[in-house]
């Protein structure tokens, strides 16, 4: 294992050149800690996002320095699913795709993405899964018609998350 290349990507100042040759490492933990830095540049995140260690590939596809284009291209991989979901750089008509998903998770993840579509959050408000219902309650940008449906859903653990969203409507169910 390479000591030098681990105590050089958990530097927080490590630079994006570093980083981008830290890439190249074969210990897949130092490429999974290139992939979670900050300073990490899109470029590098591209090239990362091609990586054969899934745990790489997750990192990459949560980053928010990640391009668009490697996001695409991570959403067609359903183990990836969530994070892209969760991604605000993901295109809109990629979330609206999760947003259909099997995996309640990646629905859940989609419905708390902050630019998601009115629309899209308009249908997740109704999924029979109550923590999509509540992730859309959690939402700071779930209007309030949307939050005021919530209020009133059979599930206490939805209208808990409807109380604590700063847009709540003024009344809700107990």
């Amino acid at each position: 294992m390479n000591m030098e290349a681990l105590q050089l990507v958990q530097d927080e100042n490590a630079s994006a050149e570093t980083l981008e040759k830290l890439s190249e490492e074969e210990n897949p933990f130092v490429r999974v800690r290139v992939a979670a830095h900050a300073n990490v540049s899109a470029q590098t995140l591209e090239k990362l996002g091609r990586d054969e260690t899934p745990l790489v590939k997750q990192f990459v596809a949560e980053h928010l320095n990640t391009p668009k284009d490697t996001l695409v291209e991570l959403s067609k991989d359903s183990d990836y699913g969530y994070w892209v979901g969760g991604n605000p750089n993901t295109p809109v008509d990629i979330l609206n795709k999760l947003s259909k998903h099997e995996d309640e998770n990646v629905r859940s993840s989609v419905a708390v993405n902050p630019n998601i579509p009115v629309t899209t959050l308009a249908i997740l408000c109704c999924d029979e899964n109550e923590d999509v219902r509540a992730a859309v309650a959690k939402n700071l940008e779930t209007p309030v018609a949307i939050l005021g449906k919530l209020s009133q859903d059979d599930s206490l653990s939805v209208r808990e998350a409807v109380s604590k969203n700063p847009n709540r409507p003024s009344k809700t169910k107990e």
